[in-house]
């Protein structure tokens, strides 16, 4: 069976519709209003294998992309086709990019190499909070470094990971004048 879902929360669809006519010829139209969805999950549980399933946009599936990959996985799992009209791609093959996807290593796991490059293990967050300041005054690092009990190369490599220059130790002169 053909079956076309769409979703009324989602953007308009009728120009899409308009333009894939052909596609969606014969597919009977199931239009969900339901804020949760509930047309979606009860239409997922009736797929069968053989069944295709046609939607103008992801958008429809879900909310969030977690829900848009439940949907198709749901979906595919049945051995229903899933295909979006607006972007002419097939559910499974997202299905497979989103498992490369999974598979490649998260840069929030990934020790970023700036910051881990020599940790600073003295300067506590109140002593970083207290060059910061004092280096967004214009003080010198040696007496940064005197006032808060640290070597100038911490209060250096602290001003250099929260990019700290501060505007009073830029030269006049070089700056020009707007006159």
């Amino acid at each position: 069976m053909r079956i076309l879902y769409i979703h009324s929360s989602a953007p308009p669809t009728a120009d899409l519709l308009d333009r894939h006519a052909a596609a969606i010829a014969g597919a009977r139209v199931l239009r969900d209003s339901s804020a949760e969805q509930a047309g979606r999950d009860t239409l997922l549980t009736l797929l069968v294998d053989g069944d295709e399933l046609l939607v103008p946009g992801l958008e429809h599936l879900g909310a969030t992309s977690s829900m848009i990959l439940a949907s198709l996985r749901r979906a595919v799992e049945v051995g229903a086709r899933v295909t979006l009209l607006h972007d002419g791609i097939d559910g499974a093959s997202i299905l497979r990019a989103a498992a490369l996807l999974e598979a490649l290593p998260d840069a929030a796991d990934m020790p970023s190499p700036r910051r881990d490059s020599r940790p600073y293990r003295r300067a506590t967050p109140e002593r970083v909070a207290e060059i910061l300041a004092l280096s967004a005054s214009g003080m010198p690092i040696r007496v940064i470094a005197e006032t808060v009990g640290l070597s100038s190369g911490t209060v250096m490599r602290v001003r250099r990971i929260h990019r700290v220059l501060p505007h009073s130790s830029w030269p006049s002169d070089c700056l020009g004048s707007a006159d």
